[in-house]
């Protein structure tokens, strides 16, 4: 494995597969603010095994595992090479697309010894240009004092190997633009909400409610307010965990429908 220096390394390693001209599959996604993040912090990594690059996320006690390949059997070479070199660290792969185009994949990393962990599917809302959805009082943006109590609620309650928890930096970039919706009681938050917006697209991220605090409608206040946010949008997604059965008829509720997009989240860790 060596370590990536710069965004410009990743691109580079993207288009050199690109380039072969043989096929393309990937469940990597280039980001020049979030991956540069992890350059700084020094803990992105590639390797280039045959026509594929792994791209290797260090979170301590496991990896991340992201792919960029020319063919199936082109992975399943890649990858299990890859297992059989570095197999005593736990690693975690995302699996991310249409239904037909995560089962093949998935069955390969089977093959190869990684077991599904969990399953997400990408909702959607579209915007209708009649709905009005009011400013909700008492659901201000989070400044910058709010970074280490976030922080310390998604560590505390989200799944690491699930989640992909963003850095400290990265959430300051979300409230420094006002895209972290909260719910304060004396200045303690009981809720905030994490979404990602351009002119089209509102996409939510993360979405938390203390359990303290989930008789009190703090969820659906948020929500609403997101709503608001996104008045200016075409429409906005989510995803959700494909068996959390009240949270997807909740969503549906709202008026969000499936997407046909999924995201298998698998894992390997040697025995």
């Amino acid at each position: 494995m060596r370590r990536i220096e710069s965004f410009h390394q990743l691109t580079d390693l993207s288009a050199a597969v690109r380039n072969r001209r043989e096929g393309f599959i990937t469940n990597f996604y280039p980001d020049s603010f979030k991956h540069q993040v992890w350059i700084d912090k020094g803990v992105a990594f590639f390797e280039e095994c045959g026509k594929t690059v792994l791209i290797i996320k260090d979170n301590g006690s496991f990896w991340n595992i992201f792919y960029m390949s020319t063919s199936i059997e082109e992975l399943r070479y890649s990858v299990s090479s890859f297992v059989n070199s570095n197999g005593s660290i736990p690693l975690v792969l995302d699996i991310v697309g249409r239904k037909e185009q995560c089962v093949p994949v998935v069955k390969v990393m089977e093959d190869i010894g990684f077991n599904i962990s969990s399953s997400l599917v990408r909702m959607q809302r579209l915007a209708s240009p009649e709905e009005d959805y009011p400013a909700i009082e008492g659901v201000p943006f989070a400044v910058e004092e709010d970074l280490a109590e976030i922080s310390g609620c998604l560590h505390e309650y989200f799944n690491e190997r699930l989640e992909q928890i963003p850095y400290d930096e990265e959430l300051l970039a979300y409230i420094r633009g006002k895209h972290v919706l909260t719910v304060k009681d004396q200045g303690r938050i009981c809720g905030f909400l994490i979404f990602e917006k351009n002119a089209s697209t509102l996409y939510l991220r993360y979405w938390f409610t203390r359990p303290e605090h989930r008789e009190y409608k703090v969820g659906s206040r948020l929500l609403r307010q997101f709503f608001h946010e996104g008045l200016s949008t075409k429409r906005q997604i989510l995803w959700v965990m494909e068996d959390n059965n009240n949270a997807v008829k909740r969503y549906i509720h709202y008026g969000f429908s499936n997407e046909n997009m999924y995201d298998c989240i698998m894992t390997y860790e040697k025995l």
